[in-house]
């Protein structure tokens, strides 16, 4: 065998297994959960950590449009193993992976972009647009409304386009007639009756806008009780993320203008100067491999020098919503409400999902088991990754393992490969999640691909 990790408490619901095991790998996939295996290239003393299945990061962004390439590194460096980016565009992804990617597998939903093709494309821009996406390597699409938002019929017509496909649609609420809060929320619903949908960090959506916050929330909850066809996501940070850029003296996005806003700013690029330089905007910037937030002058020089084309950041979130959206079930006992945990990162800096969850599991809302379902096993169903999510012999060799003394991850395995131990990221190259639409793309950047059974994933049969 290729690896063996021993004596590592081992958790895996899909089979029943938590106890003290040794893993062999070879190949790519899992050979073997044994309680001693002999033997292996390379033998990994695990005693005292815990092994998970690979933790999947699905909603991310690690194009230079948002985020940088650096967010491969900085979600390879937490552990996760398999990566969702949530707007693309697709041509960064393909073009750009096999060179950066850490050794994550990685998807992209493609966002339409209302300065290309207008706010109200018509259904034939719609179909084209989807269908380009799809054969440059895209398992769907994402619809940004907050930030650049459709009409509600173009809208609408994006989510119906993609369900004929038979491939995924991710909804940022917000069109050209509601805002990116409880309301669009309401909308994006609505727009998706009768199809499939996943609302992107519900969680932002309550935000105290219209309503208190819980009051938010708690409509918020009974809009995912009474449409179980759209699935969701949210993400524990007090700091959103959005765009910097001005054009013509206004910030380009409706997020960040809305965001000035909250805090008393003009919604102009000198109301950015102000909420920079006031602590209040902060702005992400790359040192090393990696991102951070800057704050104050520093924050304002640097997105000066970049012409404000960086990426910015409020603390918009309650901490309070952020935590009932992670263990608020349906039915006591039963299935999340929010299935997914991620983290809208990537090259955002806050890519610890796990450590987030670890810390509600230290309270005792969570337990590993839960985590495991948040991250690896509703991630792995609704994307249709049939061999992610699970330790079952022959599935991909995916594998967190955590140091739950630190609570964080000290090493991580994608498709049978060491990609990071203790926070080094070791990883390269990349594997392209797509559909058959996408294999020539794949071929012709020279990417190894994983095709997404979406047909019978959770996304369209239900968790």
């Amino acid at each position: 065998m290729d690896f063996v990790l021993k004596g590592a408490r081992v958790i895996d619901p899909v089979n029943n297994i938590d106890g003290i095991f040794d893993i062999g790998i070879e190949d790519g996939k899992i050979a073997a959960v044994e309680a001693t295996i002999s033997g292996g290239k390379t033998v990994i003393d695990c005693k005292g950590k815990t092994v998970l299945p690979g933790v999947m990061d699905t909603h991310v962004h690690v194009t230079q449009k948002l985020g940088g390439h650096v967010g491969y590194y900085m979600a390879a460096k937490t552990g996760v193993t398999t990566i969702i980016d949530f707007a693309g565009p697709i041509d960064d992804i393909v073009e750009n992976a096999a060179r950066v990617g850490c050794g994550l597998s990685v998807g992209c939903l493609d966002a339409m972009n209302p300065d290309v093709i207008t706010a109200n494309p018509s259904r034939a821009q719609v179909d084209e647009f989807i269908d380009k996406s799809l054969e440059t390597g895209a398992i769907g699409m994402k619809i940004l409304g907050g930030h650049y938002p459709l009409t509600p019929e173009a809208s609408r017509q994006s989510i119906l386009s993609t369900n004929e496909r038979g491939v995924i649609v991710a909804y940022h609420a917000g069109s050209t007639e509601k805002g990116s809060d409880i309301h669009g929320m309401q909308e994006a619903v609505d727009l998706a009756k009768g199809s499939r949908m996943i609302l992107a960090h519900v969680n932002s959506y309550c935000r105290g806008k219209h309503f208190p916050c819980l009051e938010e929330l708690e409509m918020a909850f009974k809009m995912l009780r009474d449409n179980p066809n759209v699935l969701s996501d949210s993400y524990m940070s007090i700091m959103n993320g959005t765009s910097g850029a001005c054009q013509n003296g206004i910030p380009h996005s409706i997020i960040t203008r809305g965001c000035l806003a909250r805090f008393g700013f003009d919604q102009t690029e000198e109301g950015m100067e102000k909420a920079m330089l006031a602590g209040v905007c902060r702005v992400v910037a790359p040192i090393g491999n990696e991102n951070f937030m800057l704050e104050g002058k520093a924050a304002y020089d640097f997105w000066r020098d970049k012409d404000t084309q960086t990426s910015v950041s409020f603390p918009m979130n309650s901490p309070v919503v952020a935590v009932a959206c992670v263990v608020e079930r349906r039915t006591p006992n039963g299935e999340f409400l929010v299935p997914l945990s991620a983290t809208d990162g990537g090259g955002f800096p806050r890519n610890d999902v796990l450590g987030r969850l670890l810390s509600l599991y230290r309270l005792g809302y969570l337990s590993l088991n839960d985590i495991i379902y948040k991250t690896s096993i509703n991630a792995a169903r609704v994307f249709g990754l049939n061999d992610k999510g699970h330790l079952s012999i022959g599935a991909d060799a995916d594998i967190t393992v955590l140091n739950e003394e630190q609570t964080s991850a000290c090493m991580s395995f994608a498709n049978g490969k060491q990609i990071m131990k203790d926070q080094v990221v070791t990883g390269s190259g990349a594997r392209l999640i797509t559909t058959e639409r996408g294999i020539a793309s794949a071929a012709k950047h020279n990417l190894p691909y994983i095709l997404a059974d979406l047909e019978n994933s959770a996304f369209y049969q239900g968790l």
